[in-house]
């Protein structure tokens, strides 16, 4: 389990990273409980293997407590046909777990995208598939490994801060991700879903025990 004061401090990282309409909820995965899943949820992760069960069961349970605090009933959030999950109408929200943690994220509007990692540097073999070589000239003075990690949970944010109507497949190569202070700007390189060429998203960074967070509100 857990400390709570690491979930408190993980809370705290991930509120950093969005409008304050935005709701956002921890969940430990050790204290997960499949039972609590619903029909439509179970039939979407059955055959899994415990760890990855508790996994989901997590991100459904801190997606729960999101739209809770966005006021609304408990409601099932199946696996769409693109493995995303399905909200609830008018809800934009995103799930993601990482190192024992799952977060989730959800207001009424425009998409948004969460992703989070342990804070560990990624291997050299990794970063030719994660970024560009003007990519990586561009990164600021440290540990290459950990920055790329940085990189790598910016654009994996990104990729889910899109609509469910508009959804679209891309690759790390479609966008090139220039890391700031306490954040990155990303530049789509080529059209995707309702992305086009030329098209800027601004995120957010944070780092809190061990777990590199990234935010995008659009």
């Amino acid at each position: 389990m857990i400390r709570p004061q690491r979930l408190d401090r993980v809370r705290a990282a991930l509120a950093t990273l969005f409008p304050a309409d935005v709701a956002i909820a921890v969940c430990d995965l050790a204290a997960a409980d499949p039972a609590t899943l619903w029909p439509a949820e179970r039939a979407a992760i059955a055959g899994a293997v415990p760890h990855r069960l508790a996994e989901f069961a997590a991100g459904r349970a801190a997606a729960r407590a999101a739209l809770s605090a966005l006021g609304h009933a408990p409601a099932a959030l199946p696996m769409g046909p693109d493995r995303a999950p399905v909200w609830p109408h008018g809800v934009a929200g995103s799930i993601a777990h990482a190192a024992g943690v799952a977060i989730a994220v959800a207001r009424h509007g425009a998409p948004l995208g969460v992703d989070v990692e342990a804070d560990a540097p990624l291997p050299p073999d990794l970063w030719p598939v994660i970024t560009t070589p003007a990519e990586r000239a561009a990164l600021p003075e440290g540990d290459t490994g950990s920055l790329i990690a940085r990189v790598f949970v910016g654009k994996e944010a990104l990729f889910k801060a899109q609509a469910p109507g508009a959804r679209a497949m891309f690759g790390f190569d479609a966008v090139s991700l220039t890391l700031a202070k306490t954040g990155f700007d990303a530049k789509f390189l080529t059209k995707a879903g309702a992305f086009r060429t030329g098209d800027i998203l601004h995120g957010r960074l944070a780092v809190a025990d061990g777990l590199i967070l990234a935010g995008v509100a659009r």
